[in-house]
């Protein structure tokens, strides 16, 4: 299976303890790792719910902070989740985007 980058939001609700429950379920019996999947993601509801009442850290995961154009940045950020080929066709998307940018800021 590919590697998936983490995101903040991963950052912010997965904690080491579960990462260790996902490494158990391979060495399960068959009739066991439903359950224990589901209780896994349960864990992890419970976390994200915990996360979103603690205004400080909703509010730093949902800000995109200082990046300029957010379009631009987004689909950087977007980037790393793409196989090579996806990724050239959004880099052409990226640089038609930046290009328009940079035309409307000598133009208007």
């Amino acid at each position: 299976m590919d590697d998936i980058p983490n995101t903040s939001f991963d950052d912010m609700t997965r904690t080491r303890n579960i990462q260790m429950l996902k490494t158990i379920i391979p060495y399960m019996q068959e009739a066991q790792k439903k359950q224990f999947a589901i209780l896994i993601k349960y864990m992890e509801l419970e976390n994200t719910i915990q996360v979103f009442s603690q205004e400080d850290k909703v509010m730093a995961m949902c800000s995109a902070g200082d990046k300029g154009n957010n379009t631009l940045s987004l689909l950087n950020d977007l980037r790393q989740f793409f196989n090579e080929k996806d990724q050239e066709s959004l880099d052409m998307l990226i640089n038609m985007l930046s290009m328009m940018e940079t035309y409307e800021s000598i133009f208007t």
